[in-house]
């Protein structure tokens, strides 16, 4: 549906966001970007957009170069005045006490918003628990605070993430006891003097869940509990965050997160082997179903206040296999291969560990040292090995959520979807049962290819013509390898007398 007809038309959920005031943490990030494009196409009157100073920009200088530079935001290079209408900096920090904001702008979000949406996050899994605490746990903690002070509160929407609660097998829409107590962990990181001795105790902590990032977000939706007899509250558990599938625009991204960095790291040859169970469920969500998810919980939960408007926003309805996008995705290798990359797409996988460690050796490691070597003789900086340490790191992040899946239930959002008419269905797609997957994954190629590794369509041939010649290339490397790997075998067991052993053997068989 273009900008016009979305306008045209007029729907409960629209109605509900129309003239609100929305509180935003979170929206210079991937998803943020979205949830700012889409409330303002539903006509909200005010976005407060909590931002901070980042290399050297201002939140406004950040602003403006998001705005100027994002696909997404095409409306903004017709009408650049609306934005500037719509959005205000409130300069702050998630991570700070009282998110560092100033008296002023905090009185003015206290009088004044309407909608509270939380959706920063320190979404590194390699980082620091005091880091992520900070972010996570205590930023959420700060800004619900906040929000029980508004005068005009609507409703508080917290996005969560559908792997808080990967210690369990089976995830249902509702709280969770929590293992520790959150606020208990935020006093032990401000008066905690020795932070490697507490990033030592922290691993002790963490055990049951496979990053600092699953396991605060599990303690901030504990810190989220604590206030629903306070206010109206709705949050959302999206599983994996991929590109968009149609809203606003197709396959559109800004990071290499997660199954993006996998699909990138295929298509561009760079990573040939990766630990993966094929036959376990791909809970892989496009971006715009759940920002579309996110608006209708929170429309909901702000007209169901006694409910736990809890909601998993996964394929549990409409499941895809890893195996399934691997076949699917690798039809697309000499069809959109990829310019920049660094050889032709040769994807293996394997569900053992130690197979796949074993096979980096010969189909990362080897071949880099090739790589670097020739870019040394061509009087070039080597960096492939380099390219390998982060590759791996990814892997190892990714590992535990490619085998291991979830039971997610999904009642009370089939629920909030019952709820919702058809032109707010229109409006606000989110049923998973519509993904066409084979669509989708095509997208999803296609956007990685102009999005991030930044390709334009009009040198498709010559990147076709440059994978037609790559993969000759490839054909003679592997005939090489695998002669001399005879050679050699053949002149070891030669020498180890097996050759006339086997020649006897065969003049005995003859007779």
């Amino acid at each position: 549906m273009d900008l016009k007809e979305f306008e045209a038309y007029r729907s409960p959920m629209k109605d509900f966001y129309r003239d609100k005031i929305v509180f935003l943490t979170g929206g210079t990030g991937f998803l943020g970007k979205l949830y700012i494009e889409k409330l303002i196409r539903c006509g909200v009157s005010e976005i407060l957009l909590l931002s901070r100073a980042k290399k050297g920009k201002t939140p406004m200088e950040r602003l403006t170069s998001i705005l100027s530079s994002e696909p997404v935001f095409t409306r903004y290079q017709e009408d650049p005045e609306l934005y500037h209408q719509k959005l205000k900096i409130i300069d702050g920090d998630v991570s700070k006490h009282q998110l560092a904001i100033s008296n002023d702008d905090l009185s003015y979000i206290i009088n004044s918003a309407n909608i509270f949406l939380h959706a920063a996050a320190d979404v590194r899994f390699d980082e620091s628990l005091k880091e992520s605490v900070e972010t996570n746990i205590r930023g959420t903690s700060e800004i619900l605070k906040i929000a029980e002070q508004a005068k005009a509160l609507d409703v508080f929407i917290y996005v969560s993430t559908a792997f808080s609660q990967c210690n369990r097998d089976s995830i249902e829409e509702r709280f969770y006891p929590a293992k520790f107590d959150p606020y208990k962990l935020i006093e032990l990181v401000e008066n905690q003097a020795d932070e490697v001795s507490f990033e030592v105790m922290g691993k002790k902590i963490i055990e049951q869940w496979p990053n600092t990032y699953a396991f605060t977000k599990s303690l901030a939706e504990e810190v989220v509990r604590r206030y629903t007899d306070k206010m109206p509250i709705a949050v959302i558990r999206p599983s994996i965050v991929t590109t968009t599938y149609s809203d606003p625009i197709p396959g559109w991204t800004d990071n290499i997160y997660g199954f993006n960095g996998v699909v990138v790291g295929a298509a561009s040859g760079t990573l040939r082997i990766f630990h993966i169970n094929n036959d376990y469920r791909a809970d892989i969500i496009p971006a715009d179903m759940v920002i579309n998810a996110t608006l209708a919980v929170a429309w909901y939960a702000a007209n169901h206040r006694e409910e736990t408007n809890i909601v998993n926003c996964t394929v549990a309805d409409h499941p895809l296999t890893w195996g399934m996008v691997r076949d699917e995705q690798l039809k697309w290798q000499n069809k959109i291969p990829f310019l920049g990359g660094l050889w032709i797409t040769t994807y293996n996988t394997t569900r053992y560990y130690y197979i796949s460690e074993f096979l980096k050796i010969f189909y990362h490691i080897i071949p880099a040292i090739f790589f670097d070597l020739a870019l040394k003789l061509n009087s070039q900086k080597p960096r492939v090995l380099k390219l390998y340490r982060k590759v791996h790191k990814f892997s190892d992040v990714l590992r535990f959520f490619t085998n291991n899946e979830w039971d997610f239930r999904n009642d009370q959002f089939h629920k909030v979807i019952g709820h919702m008419t058809e032109e707010d269905r229109k409006f606000f797609p989110c049923e998973i049962g519509n993904i066409e997957w084979k669509e989708f994954l095509a997208q999803n190629i296609m956007g990685l290819r102009m999005y991030i590794m930044k390709e334009k369509w009009d040198n498709l041939e010559q990147a076709k013509k440059q994978y037609y010649r790559r993969s000759m290339a490839h054909v003679v490397i592997l005939v090489v390898w695998y002669l001399l790997v005879c050679y050699v075998v053949y002149n070891l067991l030669q020498v180890a007398g097996l050759i006339d052993v086997a020649k006897g053997w065969m003049m005995e068989y003859r007779k």
